[in-house]
């Protein structure tokens, strides 16, 4: 296999292709193969592989312009599997921690939440706290929470096109059913995993059935599905935000992190930090005319 890399820059304003490519050359040496625009505000390069040092002072730079960059390895950009978070990834909210303030809880839910994302307190600790403050509430207010949730810009677009060229697309969170089985229906993910709230006589019991709720719960399935489906590691794409993101993540042929915590941006090179979730289809090399709206 030739020792290629793909260089992909995503920006809210236009890009012009020789501009950059000229700047890349110059400044940094770059041997760039080919290049093509995937859209006014989207450039793509092929390039010979980049030094470790090399790739952290370009994508320095770029992450100064506020333009996202994805290098990758070529070879393998072709890809057959996305595997998604849904709460602050797909959709704005936080949906449990939103559900337990809708039920009227005063705990301090966020500041808990943002420690488990961070790795900083174990996932299914912050679960059964949370889970335990819905104990005989309502099952309605799931309602209330669903009508709230906001689709994070490109969402809709994202799922479309990767459905149409028949990737497996699958919402895996450790957040709850039936919540997460209407982000996916709506968004169309073609598989859904998350945890489910027990009830009784239409209460929540303040207990639920732990399918995803422990560190590595994500990267289990993500395996599992890989050997069912016999799908290489490397022909998976991979988007998240948090701690119980990262096994997925780095198991992938591509893990981004979107809008992500520190334990993440730590941990994983390519970013969605000014973009939208469209650059998911841009870093895949997918030109914007084949995107399905």
């Amino acid at each position: 296999m030739e020792n290629k890399q793909a260089l992909t820059l995503v920006s809210l304003e236009f890009l012009n292709l020789d501009e950059i490519e000229k700047y890349l050359s110059h400044n940094f040496s770059i041997s760039i193969n080919s290049k093509k625009s995937l859209s006014p505000r989207c450039l793509d390069f092929e390039i010979n592989c980049l030094n470790e040092k090399k790739e952290e002072a370009i994508r320095k730079y770029f992450n100064s312009k506020k333009i996202d960059i994805c290098i990758q390895d070529l070879n393998f950009r072709d890809k057959k599997l996305f595997i998604s978070d849904m709460d602050t990834t797909i959709i704005e909210n936080e949906t449990l921690d939103d559900l337990v303030k809708t039920a009227g809880t005063n705990a301090n839910v966020d500041e808990n939440t943002k420690l488990s994302m961070e790795g900083k307190i174990d996932i299914r600790t912050t679960l059964d706290v949370r889970v335990s403050y819905l104990k005989n509430k309502p099952k309605e207010l799931i309602n209330e929470v669903i009508k709230k949730i906001k689709f994070n810009p490109g969402s809709d677009i994202l799922i479309k096109t990767l459905n149409k060229k028949n990737y497996l697309t699958i919402l895996v969170t450790a957040g709850f059913a039936p919540i997460s089985t209407y982000v996916s229906e709506r968004l169309g993910f073609k598989n859904v995993v998350s945890n489910e709230f027990e009830f009784i006589n239409n209460k929540f019991t303040g207990k639920y059935v732990p399918v995803i709720a422990t560190k590595n719960a994500k990267l289990d399935y993500l395996k599992e599905i890989c050997t069912k489906k016999t799908i290489n590691q490397k022909k998976v794409v991979a988007i998240g935000d948090g701690a119980n993101d990262l096994g997925v993540l780095n198991y992938s042929g591509l893990g981004i992190g979107y809008n992500a915590y520190q334990i993440v941006k730590d941990n994983i090179k390519n970013q969605i930090f000014y973009t939208d979730l469209k650059s998911v289809l841009f870093f895949l090399g997918i030109n914007e005319i084949e995107f399905t709206k």
